[in-house]
Order: C-alpha cells, then sequence, then structure tokens
C-alpha cells in the first residue's frame, strides 16, 4: 500500500514546476468565456505529463483529462474539479508575476486551483501503479459567471463518476491547513429585476406624477424584511438589493426605475419560496402607490451540500498528510455561491477550504494573491483523495 511519505515525496519533487505554472497563469489571467490561452497553456502541460484521455472545448473552453490506476481491484471513478476563470479587477500586488491585462486578475485564486490539479495530474501519472480506477481532472471555465459547470456536465464530465471534489483556496488560514464541513456549504445564488413604471412630472410638482424612486426606495426598505420577518430566524437567507437606476436630471422625477439584486440561501424551501414573497410585497407596494411593476426572478446556481462520507474521507486523508490539528471543523457555511454544486447534482462530493496565509487579504479583492505556499498542500490532499477513495472508497 502506497505511504503518505512516498506521495508527499513525490509532491515534493514537482511542485517546484506547479509553483512556476501558477505564476504563470497568474500573469496571464483571462476572463470568464474567454479562456483561450489559459486552455491551450493547460492542454499542453497536461500533454507534457502524458495522460490517458484529453478532450478539449468541453461547455467551451474546459478540459477533461483520465489517468487510470493499472490495478485490477473494484473499478471506481474520482472527478476533482479547478477553474480557470479570471476577474473583472485591476491588480495592485507589486509582484514579478503581476496581471499583464489590464482590469483582470486572479482575484479568486483560480490560479491557484489550476497549478494545484496539474501538479495533482503530474504527481498521479508517476502513481498509477498504485491505484485501480480512474481519476477525471475537469479544468472548468466561466465558474466566476457560474455558467461553466452546467456546460461542462452537459459536456459528459460527470458521466459515470462516482464521487467528485473540489477546493477553494480561504484567506485567513495558515498554509498546510484545511476546513471542512458536512452539510451546508455554500448558498444558492439567485437574482431578480424590479422595474417601477411610474408617471414622470417636474420635481416641483410631485403631486402630479407618480414617483419610482420612492416607490423603489419603500420596496429596498421592505425587501429587508424577509430575512427577520418572512424566513425562520434559523435559516440563512439574504436578500440584497446592489443596483438602483433612476433619473436624468435634478429637476426631473422619472417615469420608471429599475432595481436589481441578489438573494442567497441554504435550504431548498427558501430558495423556492423567496421568488414569491420578494415579488408579493413588491407588488403590493407599487399598488398602493399606484405604480405598475415589472418582476422578473432568474435562477442561478443551487446550494453546495457536502456529502457526510466524502467529506469524511477528506478528513482522514488530511489528518494523514496535514495532521490532525490543521483539520478545520467549520462552524458555519458561506454564503457565497459556487457552480461546484452543479456536479453535485450527479455523484456525491465535496468542497474543502484550502489555507492560503492568515493575513492574505479578502478574495475578490484588488490585492489577492494565492501565493506560493498552499500550491504542495493543496496537491498532497488531491492526490491522497483520489488514492484512498479509489482503492478504499469513503468511510
Amino acid at each position: 500500500m502506497i505511504t503518505s511519505r512516498k506521495v508527499k515525496s513525490i509532491v515534493e519533487e514537482i511542485t517546484p514546476e506547479a509553483q512556476n505554472i501558477r505564476r504563470h497563469l497568474h500573469k496571464y489571467p483571462e476572463l470568464s468565456d474567454l479562456e483561450e490561452e489559459t486552455a491551450s497553456y493547460i492542454e499542453a502541460k497536461l500533454r507534457m505529463i502524458g495522460l490517458d484521455s484529453l478532450e478539449t472545448n468541453v461547455g467551451g473552453h474546459g478540459i477533461i483529462g483520465t489517468i487510470k490506476g493499472t490495478r485490477s481491484e473494484n473499478f471506481r471513478r474520482l472527478a476533482i474539479r479547478a477553474d480557470i476563470d479570471a476577474l473583472p479587477i485591476q491588480e495592485t500586488c507589486d509582484l514579478p508575476y503581476k496581471s499583464i491585462h489590464t482590469g483582470v486578475m486572479h482575484a479568486c485564486g483560480h490560479d491557484g486551483h489550476t497549478s494545484v490539479l496539474l501538479g495533482t495530474a503530474a504527481a498521479l501519472a508517476k502513481l498509477r501503479a498504485e491505484f485501480s480506477g480512474e481519476v477525471r481532472l475537469l479544468f472548468q471555465p466561466a465558474e466566476e459567471t457560474v455558467g461553466g459547470a452546467v456546460r461542462m456536465c452537459a459536456g459528459g464530465a460527470m458521466e459515470g463518476v462516482d464521487a467528485v471534489v473540489a477546493l477553494h483556496g480561504w484567506p485567513g488560514m495558515a498554509p498546510g491547513r484545511i476546513g471542512v464541513r458536512s452539510g451546508a456549504m455554500m448558498a444558492s445564488s439567485d437574482t431578480f429585476d424590479i422595474i417601477i413604471k411610474g408617471a414622470g412630472c417636474h420635481a416641483a410638482m410631485p403631486h402630479k406624477g407618480i414617483d419610482p424612486i420612492v416607490v423603489g426606495s419603500m420596496i429596498v426598505q421592505a425587501l429587508q424584511n424577509i430575512s427577520s420577518r418572512e424566513c425562520s430566524p434559523t435559516d440563512s437567507v439574504v436578500v440584497s438589493v446592489t443596483c438602483f437606476n433612476a433619473g436624468t436630471a435634478y429637476n426631473i422625477i422619472p417615469g420608471s426605475a429599475e432595481l436589481k439584486g441578489t438573494v442567497r440561501c441554504l435550504t431548498a424551501e427558501n430558495r423556492k419560496d423567496l421568488p414569491i414573497k420578494i415579488e408579493r410585497i413588491a407588488t403590493g407596494i407599487c399598488e398602493a402607490m399606484r405604480a405598475e411593476l415589472v418582476f422578473k426572478y432568474h435562477l442561478g446556481i443551487g446550494m453546495t451540500i457536502n456529502d457526510q462520507g466524502t467529506t469524511d474521507l477528506v478528513r482522514v486523508v488530511g489528518a494523514e498528510y496535514l495532521g490532525a490539528e490543521n483539520v478545520i471543523e467549520l462552524d458555519e457555511p458561506s454564503m457565497g455561491a459556487e457552480d461546484f454544486a452543479a456536479y453535485m447534482e450527479y455523484a456525491p462530493g465535496t468542497m474543502f477550504r484550502l489555507g492560503v496565509g492568515v493575513n492574505t487579504t479578502n478574495l475578490h479583492t484588488p490585492a489577492y494573491n494565492f501565493g506560493d505556499e498552499a500550491v504542495a498542500p493543496g496537491i498532497e490532499m488531491f492526490a491522497g483523495i483520489a488514492l484512498k477513495f479509489l482503492n478504499e472508497g469513503p468511510e
């Protein structure tokens, strides 16, 4: 049976190259659905490693690679996912590998996720004789616009898969530590548009019109009561109005106003009920104020609900490779969303947090950097999970 010591030795050998890969990806980021050069770079690295099969242009610029073990015991298939797209943010880090693309940077650490999975591919290619079954490597585009995962699945990414895992680099946690949680891990993410049709008039004669700005302000305030008065106090629900557009001049009350917002929750029941509640509240206010309402609700991505057995497997591997003291039980989920949830509609899975630094700035900020220290622990975790799952299965 392969030992963690041997795996760690192999990871140590390939880590410098994986870190160089991360720096390259960080320097040349590409936005969602524009990851053409990133995908070409990943493909070239995978062909150098030598895989059993390789598919490109899956769901856009996605890539699916497979590595098959040569042992003949029970056959299982594990999928491991990394996202490859960047964000429309201007980087402020003064790094030798700072983004060269104006207004685009890896502010969510997808450069780290991708380099960890490429390093995992290199490690598992050297360990084929140590496992049976198959590892499916998923390099996914367009995570930030929550469209890539669904398209990857439609392209066959999860066909025949028995379990799926992913990680997310996490600021505030030291490198060499992971955060795990069974059950709800991340929230669903849906959006809404509200158009309020009033009646424009001179600002000095508001009684001759129907002010959509006043109506919109009332709706914004009322929607904040949903989480405290429309849902159970024990449920986590977020309804945030993030855009309010109306008006063109100081002395004109406009004829319409537009609100946009996001809705986050952790249960299927709330996700079903919230659009009904939002529309009811907005409709009632508009009727009371003589305005008309146009309401549109857009389902995005569902909740990320970590499977107990797969999460337990991550706990065991984390204790073995990183030390039990470095496996942190998370007290609460995040209200952020992840389209990794789409993969778990096909097979049980789990997403865990990977520490990238205690003093690292927050995700989605101009100074965020995944860093080099987290690369080796990430590879050890993915490789260890694959070996344990394929040889033993979840606990």
